[in-house]
């Protein structure tokens, strides 16, 4: 028997399957900016977007931002801090705050974010006061400057934080 064989000819079947390997192998090799919702990446702080509704945050009153997550050492630690500082935050009024995290705050390792709402009267004859928060969005910002939105929520209002009740509102992460 008696074949001849070309060195340069190839079947559809052999250049189709090695077309598949190489692109698969492209895919696999080519690296990329690292998605928002990968675990491993370190969240450096979260920005937090609030609007007022239809009644105020008075001066004297505090809106505090609390965080907890779970530490590399695998304890649960909580943060909070003022967001407002005691100062008014007026009807219909949108708020960007920016909270500082301690290195090594995992995306996966996140567990509540939570807006905790404290009274404060300017003077005796104040009664308590009250707060409207319409819209709220927190984004964690990552180590390689990516951006994910972790609590988007909004109402009218969605929550109504009074003096002496309703005064925390929480989303587990």
């Amino acid at each position: 028997m008696n074949t001849t064989h070309t060195p340069n000819t190839y079947s559809r079947r052999f250049v189709a399957a090695a077309t598949a390997t190489l692109a698969v192998a492209m895919l696999l090799m080519t690296p990329g900016k690292a998605q928002a919702v990968d675990g491993d990446r370190q969240v450096t702080h979260l920005r937090v977007r609030i609007v007022t509704g239809s009644d105020d945050l008075r001066q004297a009153s505090n809106a505090f931002a609390e965080f907890s997550y779970t530490a590399l050492n695998g304890n649960h630690i909580s943060i909070s801090q003022n967001l407002n500082n005691g100062a008014n935050w007026p009807n219909g009024s949108t708020r960007t705050v920016e909270v500082e995290l301690p290195s090594g705050v995992l995306y996966s390792n996140m567990r509540e974010f939570a807006i905790r709402f404290q009274s404060g009267q300017s003077n005796p004859f104040e009664t308590g006061d009250n707060w409207n928060l319409n819209d709220i969005r927190v984004t964690a910002i990552l180590d390689d400057g990516s951006e994910t939105i972790i609590v988007q929520d909004s109402g009218n209002p969605y929550h109504r934080f009074k003096s002496d009740v309703n005064t925390r509102r929480a989303w587990v992460l």
